[in-house]
């Protein structure tokens, strides 16, 4: 059967395009300078692999507290260990529906009294998509931690900004 036009005449053949792996394709664009209201943090890991690399730095947008579902931030956290009393770390923040009583728990199921809301979790890495690889990478040793739950104005006071884009040393 050939395929035809709106107007009747016969379709002219789809050109197969051939396929071109293109290793810096990336989903967060490469910065050759910082912009005003960003800063960079160094990448230390591969955690969060293929968007950051280790040895790169990830710039980010000062401005931009408000957590996103699958979003990459820096956050901070309190450390008494450390002179200026706080961490820092890169996390992806991932959030679900779960239900919470005015002051009580978070609860997986609705209960009375309990109300919806987005509780939030920071991941530390990105898991692999594919079942059996992340099987794979729990038998290897390769866990991730993630911290929470956090309401979405608790993390956004702990958000430091959103990462926005890669500074690659040497480009």
């Amino acid at each position: 059967m050939t395929r035809r036009t709106s107007a009747g005449r016969p379709a002219p053949k789809a050109r197969a395009i051939q396929f071109e792996h293109q290793p810096e394709l990336r989903a967060l664009t490469i910065l050759p300078t910082l912009p005003p209201g960003h800063m960079t943090f160094p990448v230390e890991d591969d955690a969060f692999y293929p968007h950051l690399r280790r040895g790169e730095f990830a710039v980010v947008d000062l401005a931009d507290h408000q957590p996103a579902q699958g979003e990459l931030f820096l956050i901070s956290y309190c450390d008494p260990r450390i002179e200026c009393g706080r961490t820092f770390a890169l996390c992806q923040m991932m959030g679900r529906t779960r239900y919470r009583r005015p002051g009580g728990p978070w609860l997986q199921q609705p209960e009375a009294g309990a109300e919806p809301a987005t509780c939030w979790m920071a991941r530390h890495w990105i898991p692999p998509a594919d079942p059996r690889d992340r099987a794979a990478a729990l038998r290897s040793g390769r866990v991730g931690t993630s911290e929470g739950p956090f309401t979405t104005e608790h993390a956004a006071e702990k958000l430091v900004g959103r990462v926005v884009g890669v500074g690659v040393p040497g480009r």
